[in-house]
């Protein structure tokens, strides 16, 4: 009888852990739809800082236009404008800070289509368009992003 009991109890405890177990799959597919919400949110941040560095950097760094340009990269550093490619000069970058920062190329051959131009950035830093002065209706766009 002794034996009985224990086979009993030992039956039953094993039955316990066992509910136990598929009990907790049950309650983590009860939570996975849950945590599946949760993890992309808190996921999304780490990616968007990796992607994209803050707007309080400004306009310093190597910009890369995602449009057709003769300009193949812009490398700003405070004041100082570099351009690479089939138009590759200096230039100056003047009022950073104001709602219209200009940009002015300094090229030994200019490109009468992009010598000065006013710059947006976009309000996480990772992109910046330059809208070049033109004619009445308007001059040449270029869209670059951070490289």
């Amino acid at each position: 009888m002794c034996k009985a009991l224990t086979a009993a109890a030992l039956l039953g405890l094993g039955a316990l852990l066992l509910s136990g177990c598929s009990g907790s799959d049950g309650d983590d597919g009860a939570k996975g739809p849950a945590a599946s919400k949760t993890a992309p949110k808190a996921s999304q941040p780490a990616e968007r800082s990796s992607q994209a560095p803050a707007p309080e950097q400004g306009f310093d760094g190597t910009w890369r236009p995602i449009n057709d340009s003769p300009v193949e990269t812009l490398k700003i550093t405070g004041g100082k404008v570099v351009t690479t490619g089939e138009l590759a000069c200096p230039g100056s970058l003047e009022g950073v800070g104001t709602e219209k920062p200009r940009i002015t190329l300094d090229c030994a051959k200019p490109d009468p289509a992009r010598t000065k131009g006013t710059l947006k950035m976009k309000s996480d830093g990772s992109a910046v368009v330059i809208e070049w002065d033109g004619p009445e209706w308007g001059g040449m766009i270029d869209s670059l992003r951070r490289a």
